[in-house]
C-alpha cells in the first residue's frame, strides 16, 4: 500500500473531480445506529481509553465510508441549503492553503497571502462601490478583512458601529445607555446572537415589519426608530438584508441609507447570501445603495462555490478597524520590522486565522469576472424555470413566496386544488386544510432522504410548512429541476394515499 496520505488524497480528488450524479445517490441515508455499525467494521467512530494506532488499510476503508454516507452537496439534485458543492479549484486551493499552514496575521509570516488578501478585498470593495476603480489595486490598508463566517462578521460590524457611537468603549466599557439596533422581521438571527455576545441584549434588537416577500418596510423602520427614541433608548445601528435566508428578499438599501444618514445610524448590510448578485450585470441592481452602507458582509462560500468558510467583511472606513480592534501586542506587531504597515492581524479580533483568500483568488483567476457573472445568471435562470413550472402546473404546485434564486411553494393534493397560498391567504386557511398541507413536506422530505433521490428543504411561512428550492449549484439543469418537482409530486401523492388508508 502507498502512503496513507496518498490514498486519502487520491479518493478526495476523485470525489471532487467526479462527484456522484446517479439520480438515487444524493445521500446513502442511514440512521445513527446504522452508521455506528458501518464504521465499527473499519476503525469505529469512538476512541477507547487507550486508543491504539489503527492500520492504514482500516483508516482508508473508513474514509471510503465517510464519502459514501455523506450528503453529496455537489449532486445536481441537492437544492437544500444556501450553499452547495464547491468549485473544484476552490477545493484544491483550500488544500494548498492548509498544506502551507501559515496565518494571515502578519506580512512576516504570510507575505504572499497578505498581498493576496489586499488585492481580493480591494477588488470586492470596488465591486460593491466602497472604493473607486481608480484606487490602488493592492493597498496596505484594504477595505475590510476575512472572517470565519457571516455571523462573526456581523458581530464585528456591530462592534464597529458601537465603537463609532462610543469611541472610548474599549477603555471605559459600556456607557450604560440602552442601545438598540434594527433588523427586518425576516433578517438573520446573527443580529440577536451578536447582541447577546456584545452585552446589548436580545430584547434591544428591534424586529421591523417586512413586506409579503420579506423585505424591510422603510416607513416601519422610521416608526420603530421614533418609538425607541421616545422610550428612552439610543438607536445606533440598522442591519439591511440583501437576500433573506428563506425568500431571498432584498431590502431597499437606498431608502435605509437615507434613514440612517438622517439619524446618524450605522448601516450594516447582510449580503451573506445575496451579495454575489453584484457580480452579475443583470442582477446587481438588487443591491443598489450598498455603496452608502458603513459595512457589508459577503459569504463567498454560498453562491460562488467556495469551500466553507470564505467570508469578507467590507468596511467603508477601514481606518476604524484598527481603532476598534487593535491590541498593540508588541511581541507580534512591531512597527519597526520590515513592511509592518501590511500587517492585518491587529485590525481584527482574531490573531491567527486561516488562509481563506487563496481558494477565492485561484477561482477568480480561473473563471474571471465573466465566469462569476455566469454562475449568478445560471442560478437565477434555474429559479425562473422552477417558477414557470409551478405557474403552469394547473394548481398542483402553489407559489408561496421567493425571489432571485429562491422558490417557495407547496404541493397541493388534488382535493384542495386550486388554492392560493401567499402569506396572507395562509392565515385564513381552515384548520383541516392547514393540517393537511403542513404535514406533507416532512413526509415528502423523509422519503427523499430514504431513497436518496433529492434534498430539498422545507420551512414554515406564516406557520405553514412549505418547500424551498434554492439554486447554488452550478451543475443543476432544467432536467434536474423537473425531476425534483416530479419527485415531490410522486411522494406527495404517496403521503396522501397513506394517510387515506390509515
Amino acid at each position: 500500500m502507498r502512503r496513507i496520505e496518498e490514498e486519502i488524497a487520491e479518493r478526495a480528488l476523485a470525489y471532487v473531480l467526479d462527484p456522484p450524479s446517479d439520480p438515487n445517490d444524493v445521500i446513502q441515508y442511514a440512521s445513527p445506529d446504522d452508521l455506528i455499525a458501518v464504521f465499527d467494521d473499519s476503525v469505529g467512530f469512538s476512541f477507547a481509553a487507550d486508543a491504539p494506532a489503527e492500520r492504514a488499510e482500516s483508516i482508508v476503508a473508513a474514509v471510503e465510508k465517510v464519502i459514501e454516507h455523506s450528503v453529496h452537496t455537489s449532486h445536481p439534485r441537492f437544492i437544500n441549503q444556501n450553499f452547495a458543492g464547491p468549485d473544484p479549484v476552490s477545493v484544491v486551493g483550500d488544500w494548498l492553503g492548509a498544506a502551507l499552514n501559515t496565518t494571515g496575521a502578519t506580512f512576516e509570516a504570510a507575505p504572499v497571502f497578505t498581498l493576496m488578501e489586499s488585492a481580493v478585498l480591494s477588488k470586492l470593495g470596488r465591486v460593491c462601490g466602497y472604493i473607486p476603480e481608480s484606487d490602488e489595486l493592492i493597498p496596505p490598508l484594504p477595505p475590510g478583512l476575512f472572517c470565519p463566517g457571516g455571523s462573526t462578521a456581523t458581530l464585528y460590524a456591530l462592534q464597529l458601529a458601537r465603537h463609532r457611537h462610543q469611541p472610548d468603549i474599549a477603555q471605559r466599557g459600556a456607557s450604560g445607555e440602552r442601545l438598540v439596533l434594527f433588523v427586518s422581521s425576516a433578517g438573520h438571527y446573527a443580529a440577536t446572537k451578536s447582541a447577546a455576545l456584545l452585552g446589548i441584549g436580545i430584547d434591544n434588537v428591534i424586529k421591523v415589519e417586512s413586506d409579503s416577500v420579506g423585505a424591510m418596510v422603510p416607513v416601519a423602520l422610521e416608526t420603530a426608530i421614533a418609538d425607541a427614541t421616545a422610550d428612552g433608548a439610543v438607536p445606533f445601528a440598522v442591519i439591511g438584508t440583501s437576500g433573506t435566508t428563506v425568500t431571498s428578499a432584498f431590502d431597499d438599501l437606498n431608502a435605509l441609507a437615507d434613514i440612517c444618514e438622517a439619524h446618524r445610524l450605522w448601516l450594516h448590510v447582510d449580503g451573506c447570501y445575496g451579495g454575489s448578485a453584484l457580480f452579475s450585470g443583470n442582477h446587481r441592481h438588487l443591491l443598489d445603495g450598498v455603496e452608502r452602507s458603513d459595512s457589508f458582509v459577503w459569504n463567498l462560500h454560498k453562491m460562488m462555490g467556495m469551500t466553507q468558510q470564505c467570508t469578507a467583511l467590507l468596511v467603508r472606513d477601514p481606518q476604524q478597524l484598527d481603532r476598534c480592534f487593535a491590541g498593540k501586542a508588541d511581541y507580534l506587531f512591531q512597527p519597526d520590522k520590515l513592511y509592518a504597515d501590511y500587517d492585518s492581524g491587529d485590525r481584527t479580533f482574531q490573531c491567527a486565522r486561516r488562509i481563506d483568500v487563496l481558494k477565492l483568488w485561484l477561482s477568480w483567476k480561473h473563471h474571471g469576472d465573466t465566469g462569476f457573472a455566469s454562475r449568478i445568471d445560471h442560478a437565477v435562470a434555474m429559479a425562473d424555470h422552477t417558477r414557470a413550472r409551478i405557474a403552469g402546473s394547473n394548481g398542483e404546485f402553489a407559489p408561496v413566496s421567493g425571489t432571485f434564486t429562491n422558490v417557495v411553494f407547496a404541493w397541493v393534493p388534488p382535493a384542495l386544488r386550486p388554492i392560493t397560498l401567499d402569506p396572507a391567504a395562509i392565515a385564513d386557511l381552515d384548520p383541516q386544510t392547514h393540517e393537511v398541507l403542513h404535514t406533507l413536506p416532512p413526509m415528502v422530505k423523509a422519503q427523499m432522504q430514504a431513497e436518496g433521490t433529492a434534498m430539498v428543504g422545507f420551512q414554515p411561512i406564516a406557520g405553514l410548512n412549505t418547500f424551498r428550492m434554492l439554486f447554488m449549484n452550478s451543475t443543476v439543469t432544467t432536467t434536474d429541476v423537473d425531476a425534483i418537482l416530479d419527485c415531490i409530486s410522486e411522494y406527495g401523492a404517496n403521503a396522501v394515499a397513506s394517510a387515506e388508508q390509515n
